[in-house]
């Protein structure tokens, strides 16, 4: 095999499946990248047979086939290069010559033919979702998915296809994010299925600032997204979630409206006082006020007061920050929402961006 490629496009394809290898204590083969070259374009792929990401890109074909390849020295290697022409060239015990400027490297591949056939089922529906519309709802709602490993149907991002519309939403059973967009469903293809989350995140570094439209493809235990020169493939999770509607409050006594910016910023100011994550920020809401506080025993308080539109009573609660901050930095509206009824039942914060966030206040000491 051998091909000749601009360097910037073999390191652009290259970032796009790096990411995707299995641990050193796995089959070696899946820490290497499958590159077959033919037709004018070299197809690199690689998976940890949960997760599976091909790239492709245009080049110069000299001679056809196929190899595998260590693919973060190999990206390593292709980065140290100048810009410019990077010659590929594999012999028929799978080592690679990559040469480019005045710089040459050998590594040492293994067999095609090793490694893993993957394979794609069959009878899928196919949803079409602009980029831009993907990745905001993805950035809404993936924070606030479990990391408790004995909770898999929280460990991902439930896609629940229904009645005209896309509904996103993550739990760990504390707090919960939902967001909404409307979406061309097929027939039949009403369906909720949860990605893991980290497949999420993969998904939401391939789709990076890109335009354009996705097309999702649901299989019974797979999902397969393609971009046009990158496809993403994943195993679902084979669990049920549970009925979030059952956790979202009604109608709440009371609301409040304040700036967002400035909410950010009086929770990171009153955070100083902490050394540690398990912290508590305390809020009293009051009269067109917020004042948000924290206490450490061995350091100090910290005190700020946020302007807000709130005619009701007084109302204090404690949340952790961070369950606060990261709904507030995923959104982008200038004002939001919080509805509540009281310091210990859920709160609710809400934008025009057809978004909801419940979360519950920490226990008074």
């Amino acid at each position: 095999m051998k091909f000749s490629i601009i360097r910037s496009k073999f390191l652009d394809s290259l970032k796009n499946v790096q990411n995707i290898v299995a641990g050193k204590a796995s089959l070696q083969i899946l820490q290497n990248v499958r590159i077959e070259a033919g037709e004018g374009r070299i197809i690199l792929t690689t998976t940890d047979l949960s997760i599976t990401v091909k790239a492709s890109a245009e080049c110069d074909i000299a001679e056809p086939g196929a190899t595998t390849l260590p693919v973060r020295l190999l990206f390593l290697t292709v980065s140290k290069m100048s810009e410019g022409i990077v010659t590929v060239e594999v012999d028929a015990s799978d080592r690679a010559v990559v040469s480019g400027g005045s710089a040459v490297f050998k590594i040492s591949g293994l067999p095609e033919r090793d490694f893993p056939k993957i394979e794609q089922e069959d009878d899928s529906f196919a949803y079409t979702i602009p980029q831009p519309v993907l990745r905001e709802m993805l950035r809404k709602t993936h924070y606030a998915a479990s990391t408790d490993e004995t909770r898999r149907n929280l460990q991902g991002v439930l896609f629940s296809f229904k009645e005209g519309k896309l509904t996103m939403v993550a739990t760990d059973g504390r707090r919960l994010a939902l967001v909404e967009n409307e979406i061309e469903i097929p027939a039949g293809g009403e369906r909720d299925v949860i990605l893991s989350t980290r497949s999420i995140v993969e998904l939401l570094r391939i789709l990076g600032s890109g335009e354009g439209s996705v097309t999702m493809y649901l299989r019974k235990t797979q999902v397969h997204f393609d971009f046009g020169e990158i496809a993403f493939s994943s195993k679902l999770v084979a669990e049920n979630y549970p009925d979030y509607r059952q956790v979202i409050p009604g109608a709440c006594a009371e609301s409040a409206s304040v700036d967002r910016q400035l909410l950010i910023d009086a929770i990171d100011r009153a955070s100083v006082m902490f050394l540690e994550q398990k912290n508590s920020t305390h809020f009293v809401f009051g009269e067109n006020q917020l004042i948000i506080s924290s206490t450490s025993a061995d350091i100090g308080e910290a005190r700020d007061i946020v302007p807000i539109k709130y005619a009701g009573p007084k109302i204090e609660t404690s949340f952790n920050p961070q369950f606060i901050i990261e709904p507030l930095k995923a959104i982008d509206d200038n004002e939001v929402t919080i509805d509540m009824n009281d310091g210990i039942s859920p709160f609710v914060i809400k934008c025009p961006e057809r978004f909801l966030y419940v979360l519950m206040p920490l226990r008074q000491i």
